[in-house]
């Protein structure tokens, strides 16, 4: 991903926008460096993440890796109550990123949060598209 100021700002308004939506204290958009992650299962490098995450919650959570938010097997290592996140998409329908959310709570999303998610996915993908 060729390196945009502008789109990684927005991209970190973007985190910290669907933190407070989904009222989690973790939210992270990450791009993958290569267009076929679902060639191999998962991508190779991320080029860039977004994170936003409470202070006080990764303070009292430093065993949490919030840079493994971006890939779902990694996440589930990490024994968080809540996960969830959707994957971003190429035109070709290949997975270039993703966006997640995190939290203590074991809860799923409702209908509505995922539905949120999935709009800030697809926020996402029109800013590093465009």
């Amino acid at each position: 991903m060729k390196r945009d100021i502008s789109v990684e700002q927005d991209l970190d308004l973007l985190a910290n926008m669907a933190a407070r939506l989904l009222a989690t204290p973790v939210a992270t958009i990450t791009l993958y460096d290569r267009d076929d992650a679902d060639a191999v299962g998962a991508a190779d490098t991320i080029a860039h993440m977004a994170v936003s995450c409470d202070k006080s919650w990764a303070a009292s959570h430093p065993d949490i890796d919030v840079t493994q938010l971006g890939s779902p097997r990694s996440a589930m290592t990490q024994h968080l109550g809540l996960y969830a996140s959707v994957p971003m998409r190429n035109g070709d329908g290949r997975t270039v990123g993703m966006v997640a959310c995190a939290g203590d709570e074991t809860r799923d999303l409702s209908d509505k949060e995922l539905a949120v998610l999935k709009h800030v996915t697809a926020l996402a993908s029109a800013v590093v598209h465009a």
